[in-house]
């Protein structure tokens, strides 16, 4: 048998198997396609080559047109990590694709969009959890919401495990995230880099209340507390068109360092960047890797436990549904050897693997 007729073979095994994951039959075909060819080391022939080539943006180009285009980068890059991830998983104790989120922030949700005056209580975010409940009010800026406080949130607690000091300087640790993040650093009126800054300093202007336990169970714990003690964020003026928070400094808090930093949920960064454009997906992304650290037997969370938790956007569960489910798709797919079943009542969640191993020792 020639090596293309080994290679194809495999490829069709792996395919199976990626759809019996739960992954879609085309994306299941993308990903075998090109795990088997980059295993086998199989050139692309010149005219698939031009074809991957990745296409030119136009200006002028139809919002319709520009959200199928900003589509098909995206399952890409989720494909690309998918490969990435699978066939180069990170070993125990190696740090250099492994970031960190924060536990206090991953158990309930924050806003996924601008929220509305009756989406508050008293002003403030408010999200529940089981008997855990997270309460959030905005600085004068108003609420962090979307995808960047969150991948702010992986920042601040990377940097923090990672220098041990609730003083973090930015300058190129910071620089050096946004390149593997991916993140467009352009800071013009409607940049991706401004943008980012102004969710930085919504989050950082909050305060929070993390609470367990109710009036009705006979117990109730608050914990109020600020995110940092001081901040000043400094600004390239030279270069106005590009994100660069030159020596900016943050001070984290002492009970904020202390919370991020005993309870840091270990994640892969390659599988971040990939869903950096959905605080929905990274949000199912870093919760799942939560409770797969400690999960022993099955869990069996329900779509109203879930809608309580994610849903808060969302008028009606049967939405939420199916857009956590289209997430969790996603999610699946570079979160390497996770195990759910969906279920009418809700997720079955089995013990599975967490995305980085933990350390030896």
């Amino acid at each position: 048998m020639s090596d293309r007729n080994i290679a194809f073979s495999e490829e069709e095994a792996y395919r199976d198997a990626l759809v019996q994951k739960g992954l879609l039959l085309d994306d299941a075909v993308a990903i075998a396609a090109k795990t088997i060819t980059k295993g086998k080391i199989i050139k692309e022939q010149p005219e698939v080559a031009q074809q991957n080539k990745k296409p030119t943006k136009l200006k002028d180009e139809p919002p319709k047109q520009s959200r199928i285009r900003s589509g098909e980068i995206k399952k890409k890059s989720i494909i690309d990590a998918s490969v990435e991830i699978g066939m180069n998983p990170i070993l125990a104790d190696e740090i250099a694709d492994t970031s960190w989120g924060a536990k206090c922030l991953v158990a309930a949700a924050l806003p996924y969009r601008n929220p509305k005056p009756e989406q508050l209580q008293n002003g403030a975010w408010v999200r529940h959890n089981g008997n855990y409940t997270l309460w959030i009010q905005g600085g004068p800026e108003g609420l962090p919401y979307g995808a960047y406080p969150r991948i702010f949130t992986i920042w601040l607690t990377t940097e923090a495990v990672r220098t041990q000091s609730r003083r973090l300087e930015t300058a190129g640790s910071f620089k050096e995230f946004c390149r593997k993040i991916e993140i467009d650093t352009s800071r013009g009126k409607r940049g991706s880099g401004r943008l980012f800054i102004e969710q930085a300093n919504r989050l950082l202007s909050s305060r929070a209340a993390f609470i367990t336990g109710s009036f009705d169970e006979g117990r109730i714990k608050k914990e109020f507390l600020q995110f940092t003690d001081e901040f000043e964020l400094f600004f390239d003026i030279s270069n106005p068109d590009q994100i660069s928070l030159f020596e900016s400094e943050i001070v984290l808090t002492e009970k904020f360092y202390t919370e991020i930093t005993t309870h840091s949920i270990p994640l892969d960064m390659r599988a971040v960047t990939a869903l950096r454009q959905s605080p929905l997906e990274l949000d199912i992304y870093q919760w799942l890797a939560y409770r797969m650290h400690n999960l022993k037997c099955r869990a069996t969370p329900t779509w109203q436990q879930l809608y309580d938790q994610f849903g808060a956007s969302y008028k009606e569960l049967r939405f939420f549904k199916r857009d956590f489910l289209k997430a969790l798709h996603a999610v699946k797919a570079v979160y390497e050897g996770v195990r759910i079943d969906c279920g009418d009542n809700g997720l079955i969640l089995l013990p599975s693997p967490t995305p980085v191993p933990p350390k030896r020792g």
